[in-house]
């Protein structure tokens, strides 16, 4: 099947380190099945939560009673990093470390153009599993 390249207009450099805890909730978030609203309102209240000061205990109970609410508007960048984040993460079953590898990569082979397998196979080979 031929893959169409995506352009997410992505006007800065992606992963922060604000990305990268994001994508952690995000994800935290999706591996129970929420849908993405809900898992971008669940990171948000959690970021938001440790932000100011609360413990992750906390920002897990905030980040759940959130998800009913819509979320704040999301960058192309940090919505696209969750993305490769989580399927990394939670379809591949990568530790958080290597998802992020995986997700860096990913969305760095697609800022160089490539489409959506290329991406992938850039994110397995940054991963270490090519």
């Amino acid at each position: 099947m031929d893959q169409k390249h995506v352009d997410v207009n992505i006007n800065r450099v992606v992963p922060t380190p604000e990305d990268r805890s994001y994508a952690e909730w995000f994800a935290w978030a999706k591996r129970g099945g929420a849908p993405v609203n809900a898992c971008h309102a669940a990171a948000q209240a959690a970021f938001a939560a440790l932000s100011s000061g609360k413990d992750v205990s906390a920002a897990a109970q905030i980040a759940a009673a959130a998800m009913g609410s819509p979320p704040q508007s999301v960058d192309a960048g940090r919505q696209t990093y969750c993305a490769w984040f989580a399927l990394a993460n939670i379809d591949l079953n990568l530790d958080q470390a290597r998802a992020h590898l995986f997700a860096t990569a990913a969305l760095h082979a697609i800022d160089r153009g490539a489409d959506a397998k290329g991406a992938h196979s850039a994110g397995l080979e940054a991963a270490g599993i090519r």
